[in-house]
């Protein structure tokens, strides 16, 4: 989003004269179900090119293991996906539930390695692979080359500098930095970015909990006086304060993701084309999260089902057309993908810093079972303590927790 297109092919069983072998040996044709958030059916597409035998019926569902899960309880023995789109930051949890097999005999050594670093971590429930990844959040800053000119401002290189360069912008009140605001992902981000590990896995299943440590509580404090001061925005680069300050030229830089450019920047402010780059600065910040294909066991085309999830994981076919990072590197350097953009002030830099920030670790990190209950009530205690509400120690305190009493009522030991 491309080891050789023939490696990636060998390594699923398929070589490149398999279309014509299959033509000459049809097989009965296969139909796979497979669920996926908007544009993934162009991987459904590719594969389909190149298998002819197999049919494949593509729908946009964007809570996919919702939808399974009350099929589940309702013991039915149809209607599942073969293949099913989840973000990476839930798949503990899919796997918990029970709707995810190993794909550890199709994902060989040499194609794990073609990932970049620690991003099948989060992937591998009680030592298997259970998902393959598409795309990451490959984090850095992209800055307005003029506006970082005007406000007097270098390219960040550790939090600290931007938490000095938000109090210096909060006196003249003209210039602002863009983060994401009052969101429970804000506060994680912070946490994996400064590597504060939240959550830690026992080899024996059970988890360790740590979100309201000294480090935790220092850098938040960091980073609520920065958002308080209005040195830094309250909300993403979409909320409506942000969108304003965007339009108008005040933003020097903004913390965030690689979409953000793709899918944010360039399509809303297109009078400021050329104006703005992306820097892998930060140490310690390289992806976050992303996506990533699943098997479920009710899947009665497993074999083939895991063909094509690993296909869309590690494909340059259809990943060319996509507009994020792909985590699986064997990909970046393959023609058509990550192609030069005449809107970014220095196109091929931006490539080059993109790959830069995926390739940083996310080394020891991991989301909790439940990560969707997680970001939800770390967006609220963070919101209490950026109004005042509470402090920062005590709002990370009963975060923690209330996160080990969920984990617990789901029937995940916490010690």
């Amino acid at each position: 989003m491309r080891l050789g297109g023939l490696v990636a092919l060998l390594a699923i069983g398929v070589t490149a004269g398999a279309p014509l072998a299959r033509a000459a040996h049809p097989h009965a044709q296969v139909t796979l179900t497979y669920w996926a958030w908007a544009d993934r059916n162009l991987c459904a597409t590719e594969y389909m090119k190149i298998h002819p035998d197999v049919k494949i019926n593509y729908s946009v569902i964007f809570n996919a293991v919702q939808r399974m899960s009350v099929l589940k309880r309702a013991g039915a023995s149809s209607g599942y996906a073969d293949v099913y789109f989840d973000g990476s930051e839930t798949v503990f949890n899919d796997a918990r539930l029970g709707f995810a097999v190993s794909l550890d005999d199709v994902v060989p050594p040499a194609v794990k390695a073609k990932y970049a670093p620690h991003t099948l971590d989060q992937l591998t429930y009680q030592g298997h692979l259970v998902a393959v990844p598409n795309d990451m959040a490959a984090f850095g800053i992209w800055y307005n080359l003029g506006v970082m000119k005007k406000a007097g401002l270098s390219i960040p290189t550790s939090y600290d500098q931007m938490w000095q360069q938000a109090a210096q912008l909060a006196k003249t009140k003209k210039y602002v930095i863009s983060m994401e605001g009052a969101d429970g992902v804000m506060l994680e981000e912070l946490g994996w970015g400064n590597e504060a590990k939240w959550f830690t896995p026992n080899s024996d299943g059970s988890w360790h909990v740590n979100i309201n440590s000294p480090l935790m509580q220092q850098i938040t404090q960091k980073y609520v006086n920065a958002v308080r001061s209005g040195g830094i925005l309250p909300d993403d680069p979409f909320g409506p304060v942000s969108g304003k300050a965007f339009g108008s030229g005040r933003v020097a830089y903004s913390f965030s993701a690689n979409w953000l450019g793709h899918y944010g920047i360039e399509p809303t402010y297109p009078a400021q084309k050329g104006q703005w780059s992306f820097a892998a600065s930060i140490p310690s910040v390289g992806w976050w999260g992303g996506a990533a294909y699943l098997v479920p066991p009710q899947s009665k085309h497993q074999d083939e089902a895991k063909k094509l999830a690993v296909f869309c994981s590690t494909s340059p076919l259809f990943q060319r057309h996509t507009g994020t990072l792909a985590s699986y590197t064997g990909v970046w350097d393959k023609a058509g993908f990550a192609q030069l953009d005449p809107y970014w002030a220095n196109p091929k830099e931006v490539i080059t810093q993109l790959k830069k920030s995926g390739s940083n670790s996310g080394k020891d990190w991991y989301f909790a079972p439940n990560q969707a209950y997680v970001d939800t009530q770390a967006g609220t205690h963070l919101l209490r303590m950026i109004q005042g509400v509470g402090s920062v120690s005590s709002e990370l305190a009963k975060l923690q927790s209330e996160v080990i009493d969920n984990m617990q009522q789901i029937g995940v030991d916490v010690h």
